[in-house]
This record gives structure tokens, C-alpha cells and sequence, in this order.
């Protein structure tokens, strides 16, 4: 008879469950469960199986029932066929049927990359993350690009040729499949984020008992030189003080006036209604959760915001699309137009379609350029500090935020070279003490 155990690989916090199992004198396999307990201390030792003390803890305890049942048939009928035998049992097929019983596609090629990064994102669904001590659910953004990953790594292996498995990830293959997405046209910072990817699913195959190269552990992501554009107040001015030729580019201009002076990201943007404007201790905000981060927000209005609002009668401008994506796309299209129509037209670095170069300032404006454009403003502004402009843009550290800003603006350089000039105006009028 087999002798199937399960136990945590730790034994306090969040960890992964393993099995061990036995059969007869010679084979002793330790194998990833793939399900995890939340607190290793809940673990009972006694009955090798979790305190069915909370919902998930049951939920779990049910699960390895009948992973224990699936492995035991398993072995009971290797044991009862004729043409196999119990020395049929190995570490890949019994990783195999945990696959299957976790419903890895195509259980067959678990030791596959397309096979376990398809498997990967269909799980983000039921799993979640921890920040800052709170856990949270993947979000279907987040699942969409691990999908979009999944089918970027199928075309490059159609391309290639051959099945590339978990241990064929090191950087001989990286670099060739970087040097496939260059002959894609993929950007530099698109390059770096695939690298990223392929990490975290291989990282997380490591962690379900598959075996990988250590190689993998060499790799890293990388992003392209930050070229920031942005408005400053000047111009800013112009857009707010030109009259649009068509009620659609007022709209834009209205939307753009919005995001140039509450920092807010497109995806909060359009999900602001009459109902995120309230009263505190007398003063007019926005008060919403932010979508991506999830943080409570409370933005006060600027009174070019509260002139946009007023239009419409105390709300905001009307969407072109109730669809998020195509209201993204065309609000883009249209705040081009808006800078080009204000004049916002001065040849400036920066990239356009993803090439990096000299263009007309208006052509790279992107539903972005309000957010930057707060940042880079407020921050040049000699009373703001940073931690009241992050209030407001809801950056959590001054690394993400100095990415937003244009570090070679020289505006600070230059009001503190004022103020050494005035401090050495100070000195020279201050009485001087001989020494007799």
C-alpha cells in the first residue's frame, strides 16, 4: 500500500504544500502539491492536512483529499495492470498527474513553457498577491497580459522551430528571443517587460516542483531612458485660452484640462462621476479609489477644473465611447489635435511609435501628458514638496515618482543659484568683525 503524507515546506506564513509518498521499500518521492496554506501554522501534524478552522483552510483540506484519493487510484491501478508496474512510477509521471488534478493544460507537456504560461494566467483568476501586508486579487488587466505573453512566446517557439521546455530557459535563449521581438518591431521597454514575464512564470514553475535551469536567475528586465514631455504652465495657458473649431476637440480639451491639473490616470479618470465630488472642511475634492492601486484618494479641485465641471453643470465632459479601450484611443487622437490646434508645436525629443527622435511637440501628447505635466509642473514650484505632489499623483515611493518627472529641467537649478546669489547679497551686508 502507498503511504501518501502532505506537509508545509515551512513552518509559519504562506507556503507551499508538499507531498511525500512511498510505495514499498525503494521509491520515496517529495513532490509541490501546487496548492498553498495561507499560515503554516494552521497545519495540523497529527493528520498531516490543514485545521479546518476557516473557510479557506476547509476549502484546502477538501482539495488534498482528493489529490490523496487521485494519487492512491493512481498507484492502485499501476499495481493491478497487467503490463505496467509499480516500477512504472516515476517523478515526472507522478508530477504529471498533479498537474492534470490542478488543471494544468495539456498535463503532458507540464515540463513545456507554452503549456505551463497558459497554465500560469488561467490561475492568476483564483490566486492572489500580497502588498504592503494586504492581499489582492489579480486584475483582469494583469491576466490579459500574461495571456497576451503566452501567445508572444507560441509564435516565437512556431518560429523557432522546436518545443522549448523549462530548462531551456537561460540566456542563450533569452537573447535569442530578444533578438526575435527586435525583428518583431517591439520596443525596448516591451523587450524588458517580456523578460520580466518569462522570469516570473519560470520562477513560479521552480516553485510548483518542476524542474528549470538555474539559469534563469541570471536574467533581467530592463527599460528604455525615460524621455519625459510634458506641458509647462505656458503652455498649458495656450490650450485652456484656445477656442476649439468642433464640439469634439472642446470635449478632449475639457477632459485634458481635467487630467492636467488632478494627475489622475485614464483608468480613473473616466470612472468620475457627480458623486466622487464632496465637501471637506469646507473645500471641494474628488474622492474615489484609485483603480490600479486601490488607494483612497482625496484630490482637491483646481479652480480650471471647477471651470470645466461648471460646463457641465457641476459633472464631467460626456465619453466618446463607453468602451475603456476605444475611449482611450480616441481621447488620444483628439488631445493631439488639441495641442497642435493651441499651437503646442515646437520640435522636441522624445518617441513616436515607438521611435526614438526629433517631432513636433504636439504629435507626442498621449492621454499620459496630463499626468506627467502635474508632476514636472508642481515639482519645479519651489513650495510643493514632493510628498504633497505624491499625495495627489498617489505615487507610494520618490522612485516611481522621479520617473515622471523631467530631471533635466534646470528650473530648480536655477532658483537655487537665485537664492545663493541672495545669500551672498546677505553676507556682504552683514557688519564684519575685525580681528585687532
Amino acid at each position: 500500500m502507498p503511504n501518501i503524507k502532505f506537509y508545509p515546506h515551512k513552518t509559519q506564513g504562506k507556503c507551499k504544500i508538499y507531498a511525500r509518498i512511498r510505495i514499498g521499500a525503494t521509491k520515496d518521492f517529495r513532490l509541490s502539491t501546487g496548492l498553498t496554506i495561507m499560515d503554516a501554522k494552521d497545519w495540523n501534524k497529527k493528520t498531516n492536512l490543514p485545521k479546518p478552522s476557516k473557510a479557506e483552510n476547509k476549502n484546502l483540506k477538501s482539495s488534498l483529499d482528493n489529490l490523496h484519493n487521485k494519487i492512491h487510484s493512481y498507484i492502485l491501478d499501476l499495481e493491478r495492470d497487467e503490463e505496467r508496474s509499480l516500477m512504472d512510477i516515476t517523478s515526472r509521471s507522478l508530477k504529471k498527474l498533479i498537474a492534470q488534478f490542478n488543471n494544468i493544460t495539456e498535463a503532458s507537456d507540464i515540463d513545456n513553457l507554452i503549456p505551463f504560461s497558459e497554465h500560469y494566467y488561467k490561475s492568476l483568476k483564483d490566486r492572489t498577491y500580497t502588498k504592503n501586508g494586504v492581499k489582492h486579487a489579480f486584475k483582469e488587466k494583469t491576466i490579459s497580459k500574461y495571456k497576451n505573453f503566452a501567445r508572444v512566446l507560441g509564435l516565437y517557439e512556431s518560429d523557432l522551430g522546436r518545443t522549448i521546455k523549462l530548462t531551456d530557459i537561460d540566456e542563450k535563449l533569452c537573447d535569442d528571443f530578444l533578438d526575435w521581438l527586435v525583428d518583431q518591431g517591439k520596443s525596448v521597454n516591451t523587450r524588458g517587460r517580456f523578460v520580466k514575464r518569462l522570469i516570473t512564470i519560470t520562477k513560479d514553475a521552480e516553485r510548483q516542483g518542476l524542474k528549470v535551469n538555474p539559469g534563469y536567475k541570471n536574467l533581467k528586465g530592463f527599460e528604455d531612458e525615460t524621455i519625459v514631455v510634458y506641458l509647462n504652465f505656458e503652455e498649458i495657458d495656450k490650450v485652456i485660452y484656445t477656442k476649439m473649431p468642433t464640439q469634439r476637440l472642446e470635449v478632449a480639451k475639457d477632459w485634458f484640462i481635467i487630467s492636467l491639473f488632478t494627475a489622475l490616470r485614464i483608468s480613473d479618470l473616466f470612472r468620475l462621476t457627480k458623486n466622487n465630488i464632496q465637501i471637506i472642511d469646507g473645500g471641494r475634492y474628488l474622492c474615489f479609489k484609485q483603480y490600479k492601486t486601490r488607494r483612497p484618494m482625496d484630490i482637491p479641485t483646481h479652480h480650471e477644473v471647477e471651470k470645466v465641471l461648471k460646463k457641465y453643470n457641476g459633472g464631467f465632459p460626456p465619453l466618446y465611447s463607453q468602451n475603456e479601450k476605444s475611449q482611450r484611443s480616441m481621447l488620444s487622437t483628439q488631445i493631439k489635435k488639441v495641442c497642435e490646434f493651441s499651437g503646442i508645436d515646437n520640435v522636441v525629443e522624445g518617441r513616436y511609435n515607438g521611435v526614438k527622435g526629433m517631432y513636433p511637440k504636439y504629435k507626442l501628447i498621449s492621454n499620459h501628458t496630463g499626468r506627467r505635466s502635474f508632476a514636472c509642473n508642481f515639482y519645479n514650484k519651489d513650495n510643493w514638496s514632493v510628498q504633497e505632489i505624491m499625495n495627489i499623483t498617489g505615487h507610494e515611493s520618490p522612485k516611481n515618482f522621479y520617473k515622471y518627472i523631467d530631471r533635466k529641467d534646470r528650473t530648480l537649478s536655477i532658483t537655487a543659484r537665485a537664492k545663493f546669489d541672495q545669500l551672498e547679497i546677505e553676507s556682504n551686508n552683514q557688519p564684519k568683525l575685525k580681528v585687532i
